[in-house]
């Protein structure tokens, strides 16, 4: 049985790269976390709110920071990958994902354009 993704995945640039430079077995991890989210949505159970409308996504070594976008219903836009080094969040890792994720919004708005 075929189950209907509940939200979708979009990376902006600056993740796709981090994405690539991750080993392999990270990148496993990262791809089926995130498929496990876009079937389950919010009842994926390694998920972590955090601040700055924030959240975390976080398999076994690794973390993505997203946010839900806003203006499209059901997409979640990833902004930041990388190997977890602390147990907390870095506030700086946390910035630059929502720093990313506002130029891969305003890159997507002057297309439409």
């Amino acid at each position: 049985m075929d189950r209907q993704k509940l939200f979708t995945a979009e990376y902006t640039p600056e993740a796709d790269t981090q994405f690539d430079e991750l080993d392999e077995a990270s990148q496993d991890k990262i791809l089926a976390a995130v498929k496990a989210f876009e079937l389950l949505g919010i009842k994926y159970k390694n998920i972590n709110q955090l601040d700055y409308d924030l959240f975390e996504l976080k398999p076994k070594g690794v973390r993505a920071y997203f946010q839900y976008d806003s203006n499209r219903r059901r997409i979640i836009i990833i902004g930041f990958i990388t190997l977890k080094k602390t147990q907390k969040a870095p506030k700086q890792y946390m910035k630059q994902a929502v720093r990313n994720i506002i130029k891969y919004k305003r890159s997507l708005n002057n297309d439409n354009e």
